[in-house]
């Protein structure tokens, strides 16, 4: 729509030229625009046309062309009309027009979407369609934490009609002459007035500056009525344009400006909000009158273009949310939910004007919520404390994220980039593939523990490092372990590992015998340690049983799952087979010098993954345990390591099961650091990045990096700060995306994300050179897809009765949704409903486990699954 109205005004214009010439005035000054009513308005000055009339001069200049408001002038006319009106690249930004225009379906670029950094100072206006939500408050607060942090701020009262903003500072009235609305007339009438003649200091800030409306008198109120927004967008020049930039130029020279604006639709918030903000903070409390209206402001921010567009890029206005203030007690929950589902189902309709490259946006990254505090609320002026930093510091990190970053160029420019892309190689496969597993393993105090003898259960989400603690244990620990039940790619150097199809026939040989799978535990473990000891040179004790030890070994890594069962069989058929196996195993852990683990992973999918083979995993994994809390006990150098899937162990019922309470180790990523240490130590392998983290200062040594140390490492490596949407850091964005459901991380998806984000950067530095970071925050967010894909079809492998469910969400194509939604596509998906949120494929979005309002598709699995995040009242 606006691109049609720019041609159009384009091809008036043209017309009028070529009237003009028609009639000889080749030379004449031509200006065309938009009046604040929608239509076309034109000056033309030439001294030919003064010995005509109105009508003559029409008939001349306008011939073809239907305009309402028409200047037709000589110059002497012209002195008397004033100067002419700003050409304005793009619609005046009133309201009435703004309101028009609010479905637009150009593509939604924000300033922080561009790789390069937006000029200081970065310009934010506080508004609220209502007044009592705390607004004021929050500009005032935010501004003191900002020059707290050395910013240096310029607040502006334009809440012309009840200015306050002096009063929260401290600050005493201003002069008659001095304020934003004197100042504003000043450059209205074409002056050079000084801002620093109308600016005051804050007490007790360092760089915190204030410009207040004026001072209250009938002088202001006389002042407040020659006050005309939309003339300034007619004229030329524009004096908000003008105060900024004088502000710009000044030795002020502020890194933010904070604009209080006045609430409502009125004339002054609408090029505030519109034209001159790279960001707006829009405070509400989510009461049903407040809904219709700011669902329509937002939308027609969204499709505002503010004074930073250029003939690249078309820039809107960035909204943020501040709800405020949130009630006390069991309600202020349903309040966020109730914000965060209007937030989102205003911004889920832009969600096609948003590329891959920036990524939508969401609610719950661009909302903040405060609560009723009494002593805030109630308080003369803003004080500095640490109930101030807590409870608006997020706000300020919001807005000084929108900085200028540091230049890190000269660092990136110290190694090729090119030569780091070309080196930099992100494991995408599991631990027991991963050629540089030793190389890039970070040992933390998790794994540590994980590694303990002391806790012979580790538990973890798939994807969490059980695999990789198995394989440091299997190939690196000081006394070799014995393997008795290992993954694929590991059974070549343990044969007896069984698999599948092997447990599948040790299940029918046990009922064929009426043994359990107690007794099998018993003699299938006993049998594992006497072959590996055997293939150690160790002798083990003699067979109680009448097993040939020999023949078995002989065979070498031709030993298969039938020669397994076949002598299990063998085993079970004696009715003291659980107790001679029991003693064998006692008789080896007493010949052995060193403790030595019994290893059991792979049992996840060791038993297939269908319906009947979960059953009998199910009641396998039982009896390991059962067979576990009996004999570990009487075992002084086998020790247990069982490493299984955290919902398999959460589904076991066995006696004694208490005994294994505080002996054992879950697998979670918790800590930021330790998390960014799996990708940046695959990092290191590149000798180019080892060079660029010498010339930062930083050692290549990760495993002795402390926090900030990662996270420098981290910001060379892909940035400090994410562009466009939350404009967050790139860490907080990687972490809230990667986590499922249960908020767990697992390396591999990191793994893969990088590995995705080298391939798009390798393509995109062709296109675009980027010299921040060797890969660029931008990549993330594409690359995200390709991990949620992986993440997705990892479900479908593992856990294939999810497979109605996972259909039931596509279909359905939204988040968050309701249960009736998911039975109302398929009524027996709901029967998974609880598997889904054990593994983190769901999350309660509204209610409780026991009673859910509303799931949640968490990032990890949304994009893979198509579904969009549109919130429902």
């Amino acid at each position: 729509m606006e691109t049609e109205r720019l041609d159009h005004a384009a091809e008036v214009k043209r017309l009028v030229i070529e009237n003009a010439r028609r009639h000889r005035m080749d030379d004449a000054e031509v200006y065309v625009t938009y009046s604040s009513y929608g239509g076309l308005r034109i000056r033309v000055v030439h001294p030919a046309l003064a010995p005509h009339s109105e009508n003559d001069r029409r008939e001349k200049l306008l011939s073809g062309i239907d305009v309402e408001i028409a200047e037709l002038l000589t110059p002497e006319e012209k002195e008397w009309y004033g100067p002419p009106f700003s050409e304005y690249d793009i619609p005046i930004p009133a309201w009435a027009d703004v309101l028009e225009r609010s479905e637009s379906s150009e593509a939604l670029r924000f300033a922080s979407d561009l790789d390069a950094d937006i000029g200081s100072p970065v310009i934010i206006t506080f508004y609220s369609l209502r007044g009592g939500v705390g607004r004021t408050t929050a500009l005032a607060s935010t501004a003191r934490i900002l020059a707290a942090r050395g910013r240096r701020v310029l607040c502006i009262d334009m809440d012309f009609e009840a200015p306050g903003l002096p009063y929260l500072f401290g600050l005493s009235e201003p002069t008659s002459d001095t304020g934003t609305v004197p100042l504003l007339l000043s450059l209205e009438q074409g002056e050079s007035p000084d801002i620093r003649d109308h600016v005051v200091r804050a007490r007790g800030a360092d760089e915190l500056y204030c410009l207040p409306a004026g001072r209250l008198d009938v002088d202001y109120a006389q002042r407040l009525r020659l006050i005309d927004p939309e003339s300034w967008y007619r004229d030329s020049p524009n004096p908000l344009h003008a105060l900024l930039d004088l502000a710009k130029e000044s030795s002020l020279a502020p890194d933010i400006v904070l604009i209080d604006s006045r609430t409502g639709i009125s004339a002054i918030s609408a090029p505030l909000l519109f034209d001159v903000s790279d960001l707006a903070v829009i405070c509400f409390f989510p009461h049903t009158q407040a809904e219709a209206g700011t669902e329509l402001l937002v939308r027609s921010m969204l499709s505002a273009k503010t004074r930073r567009s250029s003939d690249t890029y078309n820039i809107s206005p960035e909204p943020r949310f501040l709800v405020t203030p949130i009630p006390p007690g069991p309600s202020a929950q349903q309040v966020r939910d109730k914000a965060l589902t209007w937030i989102d189902s205003w911004l889920s309709s832009v969600d096609d004007r948003r590329s891959a490259e920036v990524g939508n946006l969401q609610g719950d990254e661009l909302t903040h919520f405060i609560s009723y505090a009494p002593e805030v609320a109630f308080r003369d002026q803003v004080a500095l404390t640490s109930t101030t930093h807590e409870v608006y510091g997020p706000i300020a990190d919001w807005l000084e994220q929108l900085l200028p970053q540091s230049n890190q160029s000269s660092i990136v420019e110290s190694v090729s980039k090119s030569d780091i892309l070309n080196q930099l190689d992100f494991s995408t496969g599991t631990a027991e593939h991963q050629e540089s597993f030793f190389e890039d393993f970070v040992k933390t105090k998790m794994s540590v523990q994980a590694m303990d003898p002391r806790y012979p259960l580790v538990i973890g989400r798939k994807g969490t490092g059980k695999t990789a603690v198995f394989r440091w244990l299997f190939e690196k620990a000081e006394s070799r372990p014995i393997p008795v039940v290992a993954p694929n790619a590991f059974r070549d150097r343990a044969p007896w590992s069984l698999g599948a199809r092997g447990f599948s026939a040790v299940e029918r040989r046990l009922g064929a015998r009426n043994a359990d799978w107690q007794t099998f535990w018993t003699c299938y473990t006993a049998l594992a340690a006497a072959l590996s000891l055997a293939s150690e040179n160790i002798t083990p004790a003699d067979s109680p049983f009448d097993l040939t030890l020999q023949d078995l070994t002989s065979k070498g890594s031709r030993l298969d799952e039938l020669d397994i069962v076949e002598a299990i069989s063998k085993m079970i058929e004696d009715s003291e087979a659980a107790l001679k196996a029991s003693r064998w195993l006692r008789q080896m852990d007493d010949i052995l010098k060193t403790e030595k683990f019994l290893l059991f992973d792979g049992l996840d999918t060791g038993f297939g993954n269908d319906g009947e083979s979960r059953k009998r995993r199910e009641e396998a994994v039982t009896g390991l345990f059962t067979f576990l809390t009996e004999i570990e006990s009487r075992l002084s150098k086998l020790a247990f390591k069982v490493l299984l899937r955290v919902d398999i162990w959460q589904q076991l019922r066995f006696e004694n099961k208490s005994h294994l309470y505080g002996r054992s180790i879950q697998l979670l990523w918790r800590d930021q650091s330790d998390y960014f240490k799996t990708i940046l130590k695959q990092a290191v392998r590149s000798e180019a990045f080892k060079r660029a983290l010498g010339a930062a200062g930083i050692s290549s040594d990760v495993d002795q990096w402390q926090e900030p140390e990662v996270f420098r490492a981290w910001n060379l490596l892909v940035g400090e700060r994410m562009k466009g949407g939350k404009t967050t850091f790139t860490r907080n964005w990687v972490w809230n995306r990667l986590a499922d459901g249960q908020g767990d991380h697992g390396p591999r998806a990191l793994s893969q994300l990088f590995h995705a984000a080298v391939d798009w950067e390798v393509r995109e530095e062709v296109r675009s050179p980027y010299d921040r970071s060797y890969i660029r925050p931008r990549a993330l967010v594409p690359s995200l897809e390709s991990v949620s894909t992986e993440a997705v079809q990892s479900l479908h492998e593992e856990f294939p009765e999810l497979d109605g469910l996972i259909h039931a969400l596509e279909t359905v194509g939204r988040t968050p949704l309701d249960p009736s939604e998911i039975s109302g596509v398929d009524p027996e998906a709901t029967g998974e409903l609880d598997l889904a949120l054990e593994v983190g494929l769901l999350a309660v979005h509204e209610g409780t486990v026991e009673e859910v309002r509303r799931y949640r598709v968490p990032d990890l699995y949304r994009h893979a699954l198509g579904m969009s995040r549109r919130g429902q009242a």
